[in-house]
């Protein structure tokens, strides 16, 4: 499992090119910082889930997430130190729902109109109180790497996910087959090729869409998964509202703002 430090150092650098290509501002971990970032994405997102598929899919995005943490060393003039960061140094952890503005837990948005798009990622959350249908806004203290779409549903209805980013449409993303044939004991989950890297200032909308020919209304629990870098400060914050449920929290912490 253990990498040479020498072969993060490569991988550190194919990173810093494609971030080059893509005029994205970032500072590269040093030496000790590469051998945290290791242990703790061993620990956090290969270690720590027991079906192979996921392991894989963390390994094959390991680049992109290494991009997240440069970008977030950048953007947040602070070292990295992993899942435990001391004072207002950098965190990695998972995507919390509330990081997003979604609600306590990716189960808030459990509810879904059928035969239309359905907001999912936007102002207009309950946990947010914004305007229906805005995009919502990355904060300086949160950069997120996200590499797959999935359900925690046991039954998924998940026909298809579409994301503006910037205000610019992206292809929809079909999620039927993934989250819906999958084998006994497998995970409903649809990769991305690319990871989607949301950081300062950057505005996304999703949304959601369930076919009609399960009634009026269904139920489903759509989640992203991935990785976030957060200031210290606000990886101390359990309860998402008080991380941005109010104007002044979302002022405050720096995290998710509404549009």
């Amino acid at each position: 499992m253990a990498v040479a430090v020498t072969d993060l150092m490569d991988l550190q650098n194919k990173a810093a090119r494609y971030l080059d290509e893509l005029g994205v501002s970032y500072e590269k971990l040093t030496k000790d910082e590469l051998e945290v970032f290791e242990v703790s994405f061993n620990r956090q997102f290969v270690l720590a889930f027991p079906q192979r598929e996921i392991k894989d899919l963390f390994l094959r995005h390991k680049q992109e997430i290494l991009m997240g943490a440069m970008v977030a060393k950048d953007q947040m003039s602070a070292a990295f130190e992993g899942q435990f960061p001391s004072s207002n140094k950098i965190g990695m952890c998972d995507i919390r729902a509330g990081f997003l503005g979604i609600g306590d837990d990716w189960e808030d948005a459990g509810s879904w109109t059928t035969g239309s798009p359905q907001n999912w990622i936007h102002s207009g959350t309950t946990l947010l109180g914004g305007t229906s249908g805005n995009p919502i806004r990355i904060g300086e203290n949160a950069v997120h790497v996200v590499i797959a779409i999935g359900s925690k549903h046991q039954s998924p209805k998940l026909e298809s996910v579409y994301f503006e980013i910037d205000g610019k449409p992206k292809p929809v993303i079909t999620t039927h087959f993934a989250t819906r044939l999958v084998p006994y004991g497998a995970l409903p989950i649809k990769e991305l090729d690319d990871a989607i890297l949301l950081y300062k200032n950057k505005e996304l909308l999703g949304k959601c869409f369930f076919s009609a020919a399960f009634g009026s209304t269904v139920t489903d629990y759509p989640y992203l998964l991935g990785a976030s870098f957060i200031k210290e400060p606000q990886l101390r914050i359990q309860d998402p509202y008080t991380l941005c449920g109010t104007a002044a929290a979302r002022d405050a912490h720096k995290v998710v703002l509404t549009t």
